[in-house]
This record gives C-alpha cells, sequence and structure tokens, in this order.
C-alpha cells in the first residue's frame, strides 16, 4: 500500500508539472516509477503520452494512444491511426488522449487536448469530418460530468449538425440523441429531452449494446415521471428491469427495482412501492452499492412519511421515516455526496416541521442550504 501510495504521489508531480510546461522535469519523474504499477496503469500511461505530445515526440504517442478504445470499429480506428501524414494523424492521436485524460481522472486536461485536436482539424486541409464528430461528442459527455450543462448543448447540438440529416444511421446519433437527452432533461426541458430520447431509443433498439439502452430507458422513466405521464414511466422502467434481469448485476437490477418503487409511491401505491424497495435492498446486500442504499432509504422514508400523513394517529411511521432519512444522511456523508445530503436535509427539516419540532428543523434547512452553497 505505501508503493502504492508512493507512486501516486510521484504521477500527481508528474501531472503538475507537466501543467507548468516542465517536460524535462516530469520525464525525470516518469523514470522514477516501476514499468508495471497496477492501479496506476491507465494513469501512467496517460502522463507519459501527455508528455510525449509536449515534446512533439508524435511517433511515441501514436505508440501510447494506440490500444485505448474510442467509439469506432476496428477497421475505422485502425485507418485514423496509421493512414496519411504524421501531421494529419495528430487530432486523432489528440482526441484519444482526451479520453485518457478523462479515464484518469483529469478532466480539464482532458477538455485541453480535445480543443488542441479542433484546433489542428482547422488548419489548411486538415478536417477530418469524424475526428471533428467525435470530438464534439467527447466535449458534450465531459461538460456533462462537470455539470456545465449550457457547455454540453453547444456540443451535442453541433455534433448533431455535423451528423447531417443526410446520415440518419450513422453509429454515433443515438450516442448524440441520448446526450441531448440527458441535457435537456438536466436544463428541465422535459418536452424535447422526451423527444430526442425517444429517436435515440430507436436507434439503439435496431442492434446497440443492452447497457445503454437500460440507461436511456431509465432516463426516459423519469421523463415521464417528470412529465406527471405515470403510465408511460412504469412502462419505461418496467422494460429497463426486464434488460438488467437478463444479466447478474445486482446493483442495475436494484436501480430498475428503485425507480420503480419511486413511481409506486408517486401513484399511491405504498404496499407496492416498500416491497420494491426492500427487493432492491435485499439485492444491494449482496452487493455493496452506497449510493443506491442511501437512495432506497429515503425512498423508504418518502412512503413512511407519506403514510404517516394519511393517518397521522400512527406515529411510528413518521419515526420510521425520520430514522430511513438519517440513515441515509450517514451514507450520503461518507461518500461526500453534497447534492443527495442536502436533498435529504431538505426532507428531514420538512418532516421535523411536521413533528412539531421546528428548532431541529432550522438545522437541517441551515444545513441544506450549506450544502446547496458549497455546490455553486
Amino acid at each position: 500500500m505505501g508503493e502504492v501510495k508512493k507512486n501516486a504521489s510521484q504521477l500527481r508531480e508528474v501531472h503538475h508539472l507537466l501543467t507548468q510546461g516542465k517536460g524535462a522535469e516530469a520525464q525525470a519523474v516518469l523514470a522514477l516509477l516501476p514499468g508495471e504499477t497496477s492501479v496506476l496503469r491507465d494513469e501512467l500511461n496517460y502522463l507519459q503520452a501527455w508528455y510525449a505530445v509536449v515534446e512533439e515526440h508524435w511517433e511515441d504517442v501514436a505508440q501510447q494512444v494506440r490500444d485505448f478504445p474510442v467509439f469506432l470499429d476496428k477497421e475505422d480506428r485502425e485507418s485514423l491511426l496509421t493512414e496519411g501524414s504524421l501531421r494529419r494523424r495528430r487530432p486523432f492521436f489528440l482526441l484519444i488522449l482526451g479520453e485518457m485524460a478523462r479515464a484518469a481522472g483529469y478532466p480539464e486536461e482532458a477538455i485541453e487536448h480535445i480543443q488542441h485536436a479542433l484546433a489542428l482539424l482547422s488548419e489548411r486541409r486538415m478536417n477530418i469530418p469524424e475526428v471533428r464528430l467525435l470530438a464534439h461528442c467527447s466535449l458534450g459527455r465531459l461538460s456533462l460530468e462537470m455539470n456545465q450543462t449550457a457547455q454540453a448543448l453547444l456540443q451535442y447540438e453541433t455534433a448533431q449538425r455535423l451528423c447531417g440529416e443526410e446520415q440518419p444511421d450513422h453509429p454515433l446519433r443515438a450516442m448524440i440523441l441520448s446526450g441531448l437527452c440527458e441535457t435537456y432533461t438536466r436544463l428541465g426541458q422535459f418536452e424535447q429531452a422526451l423527444t430526442s430520447g425517444k429517436q435515440a431509443l430507436h436507434l439503439l433498439q435496431s442492434g446497440a449494446h443492452a447497457g445503454c439502452q437500460e440507461q436511456l430507458l431509465l432516463m426516459l422513466s423519469r421523463i415521464c415521471l417528470a412529465l406527471e405521464d405515470y403510465a408511460s414511466a412504469l412502462s419505461y422502467a418496467q422494460d429497463a428491469r426486464h434488460t438488467a434481469n437478463l444479466t447478474s448485476d445486482h446493483a442495475r437490477q436494484a436501480q430498475t427495482l428503485l425507480l420503480l418503487a419511486e413511481i409506486q409511491q408517486k401513484q399511491c401505491q405504498a404496499q407496492n412501492a416498500r416491497a420494491s424497495c426492500e427487493e432492491a435492498l435485499a439485492l444491494l446486500s449482496a452487493t455493496p452499492h452506497l449510493l443506491l442504499n442511501g437512495t432506497a432509504l429515503v425512498l423508504l422514508g418518502k412512503i413512511a412519511e407519506s403514510e404517516w400523513h394519511h393517518h397521522p394517529e400512527q406515529e411510528a411511521l413518521a419515526t420510521e421515516a425520520q430514522t430511513r432519512y438519517e440513515q441515509a444522511q450517514t451514507l450520503f456523508a461518507s461518500l461526500h455526496d453534497t447534492a443527495s445530503l442536502a436533498r435529504v436535509s431538505r426532507q428531514l427539516a420538512q418532516l421535523l416541521e411536521s413533528r412539531g419540532q421546528p428548532e431541529q428543523a432550522l438545522a437541517h434547512w441551515k444545513k441544506a442550504f450549506t450544502l446547496s452553497e458549497q455546490r455553486g
């Protein structure tokens, strides 16, 4: 463990030196690292490739990035990596470098590398439409991951224009439409999100990876839930559950069950919602997933609170709701998930107000406000 920490520290030092433009110093630190660093292998590969870019050793860059996967079939990928002049191949190298940076946990650097690729593509006789399209797709995804929703919309809309109406079956179109669906959802533009999501689903159902369909089905279900179209929300959630059940991934199965529980709770089907939550928790006991566990506890709290509002004489339901929210709080705090922590703190504050405990409620309102401020 001590050796891993030492290697991690050295990799961070390499990263810092490269951001300062100190390529020679970075190389000196890289030379001290062992050839095999297992857990840190992806980060090491990325930093070595970045150093090669800084030094403009493009043949070395080609070797460093060639095995990293991007969304292209093998033949197209090999063509972009090997055919044409070295100058013309640089943008694709940088695009892959950006994906390596993203995987290694350096999103700002990923954006910088991909923007560098776009700058090269704008030089005279350098445009490669497929690489430009991939670059905007990658920037859209990175923007969503960094919560830069307006930038994500710009990138995905640009990608959609580049795809062109004349290429309705382009393999990246489903990815672009899925990205637009998520972006519109975050912007609260649910009708537009639904339209993009349905178009993406139609393309995915013609032979894409089941996991992609499943995530899109979950998103479409949530959009319909926001639009209060419970029948459609339930239909999409059930389709997602069927897809998840074809796998042995308990976390994926639990995720679909929790969405079903949320829909059932909105439809005042408390017993069914409880059953779905309990089934999800049973699956998660075999495959721990703290975020999903926290989500299940919040849902159970909401169910108990809703039942208490219908039967105020049953004070045990209010106590159960409070206990569930507090358990979820503990989990989210351990994950440093400020967004979820703020939401459950608001839920607790509302419950405590309803229970006639204004001072305790105020403490949770303050906590929710502070957490929201920290998120910006």
